[in-house]
């Protein structure tokens, strides 16, 4: 008898994937709520600095850089249940405490070391969360399916976030009862990561599905500082062993760069055209924004019920290359409508390409190794968007110097482009040869 395929409704009938997607959902949207707080709070208290601006976003993007691999190598020795549950808790006391951090010392020091507690916290997370998500379902037909559904809930709670996060933190009310809009925000975030710690702690999850190395000589034989970080040098060999031996696993982390540098290049080339060249300004970005996530919904949903006819990295290499060629038309739109059509796809042919590069890792990568595997993709996420946006941002004001504003930024989209339709040319014609040759 021929297995059904997976759905939406069968993946959701598992009972610990669906107390994984709320937690999900409702933590994701207070995330969103916790953006608007923090942008608030500096556009009250620190209005006319765009270095607070900056400040946070570098706060928030050094624990990724710096303890990536760390928080990889804990989500695989840990409790990753336990993990998901102590992160959320920590995040509760953290955020409930920022508005008494500020109100005490008047500065946002203590708020971005915050907000760098925060993220760090959200790197282990991250790792646990992607590590256990197979072990939610019962076996690889259904990893795509339970990806999708899990990128669906996520862009649909950022969505939500993004659309209502504002109106929350501004509303009138919170004036009427003596509190700053900001600060009833962060309070909200943190009921938010309370609420998941609760429901994210009935999950039952086998042993080796939570703590799949507990068994590991290694394991056993961590005592001192010394053990630590012999163990730790160790992990990081091993994980780097296993990409070198696998080319399948280098293939999908390739396709990761190409996807940052189409988000980098979009980020500092395609937004300065809307705003600067267009004028657009900051409220038509942000439309650009919502129907970008709108795509991304969409994709999520397609991905989920239509993947499964498709080879995934087919998926993957015609998503990227569908994303170089919309790249390329940005740099020729000249209307706020065209542009919108192009966010809208872009969004669908990214989420599409998301979705499968996550669900190849949790194919190709043994449970033992997937804190680590997906750890080295968020420090690939943050530091390839972080040097891609800032170069790129960079060589536009250079070439501004010989010609124009928007004829730099045509050029450097174009380029952009051209670049990544080149690199997958390449892996394609390598792929080929490599396998002529065995």
């Amino acid at each position: 008898m021929k297995a059904k395929n997976p759905s939406f409704a069968s993946v959701l009938r598992y009972r610990n994937f669906t107390i994984f997607s709320l937690a999900q959902m409702i933590s994701q949207f207070g995330d969103r709520l916790n953006n608007m707080a923090l942008l608030g709070l500096i556009g009250a208290k620190a209005a006319g600095s765009p270095f607070a601006f900056s400040q946070i976003a570098i706060f928030a993007t050094l624990p990724v850089i710096f303890f990536g691999p760390v928080s990889g190598i804990l989500a695989d020795r840990l409790n990753r249940k336990w993990v998901l549950v102590a992160v959320d808790a920590a995040r509760t006391l953290i955020v409930f405490l920022i508005p008494s951090l500020f109100y005490l010392t008047g500065n946002l020091l203590l708020v971005n070391l915050a907000v760098f507690s925060i993220f760090l916290l959200g790197l282990l997370f991250n790792s646990a969360k992607m590590s256990v998500l197979p072990h939610l379902v019962s076996n690889k037909r259904e990893y795509l399916m339970a990806n999708a559904v899990a990128n669906f809930i996520g862009r649909f709670a950022t969505f939500l976030g993004l659309l209502l996060g504002g109106f929350i933190v501004d509303l009138y009310i919170w004036r009427e009862l003596g509190w700053d809009g900001w600060q009833v925000g962060f309070y909200i975030d943190a009921f938010t990561y309370l609420l998941s710690a609760a429901f994210l702690s009935t999950m039952s999850l086998p042993k080796f599905a939570v703590k799949p190395r507990e068994k590991s000589k290694q394991s056993r034989e961590i005592k001192g500082l010394d053990s630590v970080i012999r163990a730790s040098w160790e992990d990081i060999r091993s994980v780097v062993s296993l990409i070198r031996r696998r080319s399948q696993i280098r293939l999908v982390y390739g396709a990761v760069a190409l996807t940052v540098f189409f988000m980098g290049a979009a980020y500092s080339l395609d937004i300065m055209i809307a705003q600067q060249v267009f004028g657009f300004g900051t409220k038509g970005t942000g439309v650009l924004g919502g129907i970008l996530g709108i795509g991304l919904i969409l994709g999520a949903l397609f991905v989920g019920n239509w993947g499964k006819n498709w080879k995934e990295t087919k998926l993957m290499f015609w998503g990227l290359l569908i994303l170089a060629l919309l790249m390329g038309l940005s740099a020729f739109t000249v209307n706020f409508l065209l542009f919108s059509v192009l966010a809208l796809v872009a969004g669908f042919v990214l989420s599409v390409v998301l979705v499968v590069q996550d669900t190849l890792f949790h194919r190709m990568v043994p449970s033992s190794f997937r804190g680590r595997i997906f750890a080295v993709k968020e420090l690939l996420w943050a530091g390839g968007f972080m040097i891609s946006a800032v170069f790129l941002g960079a060589l536009g004001e250079f070439l501004k110097i010989f010609v124009s504003y928007h004829a730099a930024l045509q050029s450097l989209l174009v380029a952009c482009a051209l670049t990544i339709i080149a690199s997958l040319l390449a892996s394609l014609f390598w792929g080929r040869k490599k396998g002529r040759g065995e």
